[in-house]
Formats: structure tokens, sequence, C-alpha cells
């Protein structure tokens, strides 16, 4: 029979842990990597008008 513990411990995890983020941060590359597509997709629709 498996002993049962009083005793619980206790876990704190950050928020960015939950998400299941790394250490680094992904936003910034995000928001540069649609900066490049929205401009990318201006010069086509430009290229067209």
């Amino acid at each position: 029979m498996a002993k049962q513990q009083d005793e619980h411990d206790e876990v704190t995890i950050t928020g960015d842990q939950a998400s299941g983020g790394d250490q680094g941060s992904t936003l910034i590359p995000m928001l540069i990597g649609g900066l490049i597509l929205v401009i990318i997709g201006g010069i086509v629709v430009m290229m067209f008008v």
C-alpha cells in the first residue's frame, strides 16, 4: 500500500513557464517577422496596381 503524504509541496511557476515558453522572449521576433511580411505584401500589391 502506498504511503499518503500529509504535506503537499507547493509548485510555483511563472506565466511564461506555464504557457510553454522558454527563457527567451518570442514576441519581438514575431513582430519583426510580421512587419517584414506586411512590407513584402505591400510591395507585391503595388506591383500589380
